[in-house]
């Protein structure tokens, strides 16, 4: 059996940036495979394999399921030089803040910003944790969401990729004789191919996606996810067009190969194709082909089976007319399957004009709507003890304010960020999870849990009092008020802003001070992220009780 490298990873985007990078340094040298976490099984890795971990924390979450002769490497992990472009022209020193996804890669990523440009500063921010006070500019690799600041520039430099030093080491265990100067010449050159936008075409890898996943795998106690199973049921006995629709990390991609698999397709092969961050003429050559130079697409290339098109509104108004001939065409083929999926939904798509009359009607007789996380609170602990047991954990606990903070969390990535936290929990090597075990995030929602119960106002306000800014701080409630009815959460740069309408100025310290008295009283959430700083539920029944005064 041929030997491969086999990449495990948390995140399927980090995942697919790694396998990409090894394909382009390797070429046909090395065979590379991948897959998450969540979709590990035990016969994933064959004997001999060499598997290179994305991180340091999986290994032991995934070597229940290696064989006991595989090889086992950690992927070192460096910055983009090439991204650094713009940071690296400019002439003035800077300081700059960095931006990662725990403190563990924001010290690495400090460290190898400090290596590469070592006449800037680069601060690194916790979260959480106030800003500091001065600094320029913000950078961080590919964790934009996390940034805590829109007033500040922001230089995305990408995700980390896999450093020279694990590259030399895959090297040596394929035991390939290429010299370490042709080796750093591909590395290189790869760190500019993932740089630039993707218009380039590459050949096509038209292979069966199919995990063979039943919709009887789905654990439900919410009637919204019944009735979602029982309509895939019915649709899947049927030849038509299915379009899905939900939120990022519902699991879209995993009910259509479910549907495929409860088909008259079922022993057919099941293909996904992403529409995602591609340039439209890209698509069109990846779709259709292009006789002139004899490229074939995807839908001439496919005899049988089910084509499972991601995103589909990123396809341009040209290409979705060009899809809805397509089907015109092949309206009496019964061994094509087709099967779209949107984020949005495709009513709200059509009138915004982003998916054409012609296509939208083809796609929508058959829609399934995957219900968000928020939709279906009761299935949490069923979906825990499905990843304890995907993870061989069953003796893993959580305590009662751990499952409460759950209850009242509101999942923004869905299952796969109760996923994500659960492998989290098993890194931990813990057998019991207490609050101070989560993201700090987590510890805010225990906070106003707590504090729903009665108020003592004129404690509140001695506290605030003690520190000679009651005004101000009613004042700033007010404002963070107005943000949630608005549906928005505001940076200190915004709220400042706001405060100088009402002639208050205060410095950004002066405002820190005050947010993290507030925060203390469980008056306001400060949270990571685009999640911002909101006003609790306390907060609102602080000022409605000041209003009564």
């Amino acid at each position: 059996m041929e030997k491969k490298l086999f990449i495990i990873g948390i995140q399927e985007e980090n995942l697919e940036s790694l396998k990409k990078q090894m394909e382009y340094i390797f070429g046909g040298e090395i065979p590379v495979k991948g897959v998450t976490l969540k979709d590990m099984t035990h016969s994933e890795v064959s004997p001999g394999d060499v598997v290179l971990l994305s991180s340091y924390e999986i290994g032991g979450i995934v070597k229940p399921f290696l064989p006991a002769d595989c090889e086992v490497i950690v992927s070192g992990r460096t910055i983009n030089i090439v991204r650094l472009e713009q940071v690296i022209s400019m002439e003035k020193a800077s300081r700059f803040l960095v931006v990662n996804d725990n403190p563990g890669t924001t010290a690495e990523t400090v460290a190898d910003l400090k290596n590469v440009l070592p006449e800037h500063d680069f601060l690194p921010y916790m979260a959480h944790q106030p800003i500091p006070d001065t600094f320029d500019f913000i950078i961080t690799p590919g964790e934009r969401k996390l940034v805590p600041t829109e007033v500040y520039q922001t230089f995305d430099i990408g995700a980390r990729v896999v450093s020279i030093e694990t590259v030399m080491e895959l090297k040596g265990r394929f035991g390939l004789g290429m010299k370490d100067s042709l080796l750093m010449q591909y590395y290189i050159k790869t760190m500019v191919r993932m740089t630039a936008r993707k218009t380039d075409r590459e050949p096509l890898n038209i292979v069966n996606q199919n995990k063979h996943r039943a919709l009887t795998e789905l654990s439900t106690g919410s009637p919204l996810m019944k009735s979602t199973i029982g309509f895939a049921r019915r649709m899947a006995e049927t030849s038509n067009i299915i379009h899905i629709v939900g939120e990022t990390g519902t699991g879209k991609q995993m009910l259509a190969e479910m549907v495929h698999n409860a088909s008259a397709y079922r022993d057919m092969p099941f293909y996904i194709y992403n529409g995602a961050d591609k340039d439209p003429r890209l698509i069109e050559t990846e779709l259709f082909g292009s006789p002139g130079d004899g490229h074939k697409g995807i839908l001439p290339e496919i005899r049988r089976g089910t084509l499972y098109i991601k995103n589909i509104d990123n396809l341009p108004y040209a290409l979705q007319n060009r899809l809805a001939n397509h089907f015109d065409r092949t309206a009496g083929q019964p061994d094509v399957r087709m099967i779209t999926s949107s984020i949005d939904d495709l009513q709200k798509l059509y009138k915004e004009e982003i998916i054409s009359q012609k296509l939208y009607s083809y796609l929508s007789s058959y829609i399934l709507r995957v219900p968000s996380l928020a939709e279906r609170k009761a299935d949490i602990f069923v979906l825990i003890d499905d990843f304890k047991r995907h993870f061989n954990r069953t003796e893993m606990q959580f305590s009662d304010r751990v499952m409460d903070a759950f209850t009242h969390y509101d999942w923004p990535g869905n299952v796969r960020e109760l996923y994500n936290l659960i492998s989290y929990c098993v890194c931990l090597n813990q057998k019991y999870i207490e609050i101070d075990s989560l993201p700090i995030f987590f510890n805010g929602i225990d906070r106003d849990i707590e504090g729903g119960g009665l108020m003592d106002t004129e404690a509140i306000v001695a506290k605030i009092e003690k520190h000679g800014f009651l005004s101000e701080s009613i004042k700033l409630l007010r404002i963070y008020l107005g943000g949630k009815k608005e549906n928005a959460s505001y940076g200190r740069g915004r709220v400042r802003k706001l405060l100088l309408e009402d002639n208050i100025k205060m410095t950004d310290q002066q405002l820190r001070l005050r947010i993290e008295i507030l925060d203390e009283l469980d008056l306001l959430n400060v949270r990571i992220g685009r999640a911002g700083t909101t006003i609790s539920e306390k907060g609102e029944k602080f000022l409605e009780s000041m209003d009564e005064k």
